[in-house]
């Protein structure tokens, strides 16, 4: 009877340790899970901001091209319009301007000279945007290279990436 009894507690100990052994891979199963789900999610919003190396001293024209001119400076590449985000900053002595394009790199429309942060409404359509910074107190009334990053640092752009 002893013997019926040890093997009746050895493979309830067996069963015990192989639920544990259970629970622990599942639960490890599930960190790993919602650990990838937020790498995932994170992954998918994470934005960028464009910094003052994307500009160049010009102009863009009322047909959304480029244009010659020292009065202002220029996105040189179109960005996504994708999750776009335009803060100015306080103080700041500059407008902007935003110039929208298709999927195909056609021109639709441009924005008014703006002096607040962007409200968001994207001309339908368009999927690239690019940007016109005139400054506002220019003591010369023309930009010089060591003015760009200044007067781009006065406009924070980010979108998604």
């Amino acid at each position: 009877m002893s013997n019926k009894k040890s093997n009746s507690l050895s493979r309830h100990k067996k069963s015990d340790m192989i639920k544990w052994i259970v629970i622990f891979v599942l639960t490890f199963a599930l960190i790993g899970a919602v650990i990838g789900l937020f790498v995932k999610l994170d992954r998918q919003t994470t934005t960028t901001t464009i910094g003052g190396e994307a500009y160049s001293i010009g102009l863009i024209d009322e047909k959304g091209d480029n244009a010659d001119g020292n009065t202002a400076i220029y996105l040189r590449n179109a960005i996504t319009t994708d999750g776009l985000k335009i803060e100015l900053a306080d103080k700041a002595e500059i407008t902007y301007q935003l110039f929208f394009y298709d999927k195909a790199g056609d021109f639709i429309s441009a924005s008014e000279e703006l002096t607040a942060d962007f409200n968001g409404e994207i001309p339908e359509g368009a999927e690239s945007v690019r940007i016109m910074i005139t400054p506002t107190a220019d003591d010369d009334g023309e930009v010089t290279f060591t003015e760009v990053l200044g007067y781009a640092a006065q406009l924070t752009v980010t979108v998604n990436k």
